[in-house]
């Protein structure tokens, strides 16, 4: 079984690329480059990629070596797939090289295909071997080439860790490291998947082709079915962490976000399973890497109220429209260090999962009852703009979860209750977007550009003038949410 993390290389500069053969954790020393060219084989008609199987013959210095690659899954940029591997005299196509009974079988129905080339690959490694201090031996491979296909040719620029013996978690640590200190990312494509797409053979959008996650059962350990949904969502996390590096959108900015947003809400949750608080490096992580973003979305987000009330008002848009986008733009997006956040919450649950005596149904109502209590008691209690901000935070935290959790409650409707705090965490956002507004356009208001200074005023105006009709609509969805049926009962 192969198992290896992939991690891109972000810039392409050969400042860049020295940096990273430089790394002291990759221990590349002096070794010259092997030149590595694939030739990937299927039908016409793509009956292997059907089976999901994948089948080439590389060169590798002076040896060739075929290579059949079964179904596995690639999550969060950990590739794990059954693999063999047979060295053989030329690229010349036989699939009866692979003697492995395990192979044979899957290779019988199509012994008498005729294959043809669908793609190549050429391209130089670097080649290592780190021992880990938990005895784990991780293969280290760093590559610079392209990929050729459909007359069409992509660069290939990454850094390959494969587990050669040990845990698995060993190569989410050390992938951690790396990626905190280098500009990569965990990259959930191979090159066998970018090639194909690149060759016109798979679709070019593929977030429909994603694994699916199982189901959570209400009978299994709170502690083993929370840590395999809190790995889930760090997989997601550090999946769409790769997307918005690619588009770098508000969308995917705002995709991003909500998905870590989810993803601190459950480690709250779970503090309880987690005594010893293995944990807590990783929620400071990512509370403040999720902070430091806080200035882009404020800056969108004005952006996108100014778009609105300028059209409606026939106001020119460009001025204050461009500079929120530019200081938008001037956060740093801290990726890499992100995934070094992900990356090392993932390996800590693979080394031991969080610990309960409960299963997960009365583990998750009875905490579920808590924070209702609590969240009831704090609307209750808002005087303060201070207040009110801590009880949105607690709205988030508590649908987030919900969500989360959703397949405890198959038979029971709890969309009622997630209506409701949806709504209510959109207007305290809304009241939330008012006061944030004042805050970093107070100096513009007052600056001597005057078109500037009219848009922001007239922006803080808008803003500040709902305000008060906000504040009267989440009275009413918070006399809601009392009322509102609970799934669990």
């Amino acid at each position: 079984m192969e198992q290896e993390l992939k991690l891109q290389i972000l810039d392409p500069s050969p400042a860049a690329w020295e940096k990273i053969y430089q790394h002291p954790l990759l221990a590349l020393g002096t070794t010259p480059p092997l030149p590595l060219h694939a030739l990937y084989y299927d039908s016409r008609d793509g009956a292997l990629q059907r089976a999901r199987l994948a089948y080439r013959v590389r060169r590798e210095g002076k040896e060739w070596v075929a290579t059949l690659k079964a179904e596995g899954q690639s999550t969060g940029g950990l590739h794990q797939r059954p693999e063999w591997n047979v060295t053989v005299s030329s690229s010349e196509v036989d699939l009866r090289v692979f003697t492995d009974a395990d192979a044979a079988a899957l290779l019988a129905p199509f012994l008498d295909l005729a294959l043809q080339v669908i793609l190549e690959t050429r391209f130089e490694r670097l080649e290592s071997r780190v021992d880990r201090a938990d005895g784990s031996q991780i293969l280290v491979a760093l590559d610079r080439g392209e990929i050729i296909a459909n007359g069409l040719r992509e660069p290939i620029l990454e850094v390959e860790l494969e587990l050669a013996t040990g845990e698995p978690a060993a190569v989410l640590e050390m992938g951690a490291e790396l990626c905190h200190d280098l500009p990569l990312l965990p990259d959930g494509e191979s090159k066998l998947f970018r090639g194909l797409r690149l060759a016109g053979l798979i679709p070019a959008d593929t977030s429909a082709m994603r694994d699916k996650t199982p189901p959570l059962r209400r009978h299994e350990n709170a502690g083993t079915a929370l840590s395999r949904l809190l790995i889930q969502q760090s997989q997601q996390a550090t999946g769409e962490a790769r997307q918005h590096w690619a588009a770098n959108s508000t969308k995917t900015f705002h995709q991003l976000r909500k998905t870590v947003r989810s993803l601190r809400a459950l480690l709250r949750f779970c503090r309880a399973l987690d005594a010893d608080n293995r944990l807590g490096g990783a929620r400071r992580e990512l509370a403040g890497w999720f902070h430091q973003q806080n200035i882009r979305r404020d800056h969108e987000v004005l952006a996108t109220y100014w778009e609105t009330l300028a059209t409606d008002t026939g106001t020119e848009v460009a001025p204050l429209q461009s500079w929120l986008m530019v200081q938008a733009e001037a956060t740093h997006a801290h990726l890499g260090q992100f995934a070094a956040a992900t990356l090392k919450l993932w390996a800590l649950l693979l080394r031991a999962a969080l610990y309960s005596d409960q299963d997960l149904q009365h583990y998750a109502e009875m905490h579920l009852r808590r924070q209702d209590r609590q969240l009831m008691a704090a609307g209750d209690a808002v005087k303060t703009a201070a207040s009110f901000h801590a009880l949105r935070i607690r709205i988030k935290n508590w649908r987030y979860v919900i969500l989360a959790l959703g397949d405890m409650w198959p038979s029971k409707d709890s969309k009622t209750l997630l209506k409701i705090l949806s709504a209510l965490q959109e207007i305290s956002g809304a009241i939330h977007d008012a006061d944030m507004a004042g805050q970093h356009l107070a100096g513009l208001a007052t600056s001597r550009k005057h078109g500037l200074a009219f848009s922001a005023g007239l922006l803080v105006g808008y803003l500040h003038a709902r305000e008060s009709r906000q504040h009267k609509k989440f009275s009413k969805y918070w006399e809601r949410l009392k009322d509102a049926p609970r799934p669990w009962g």
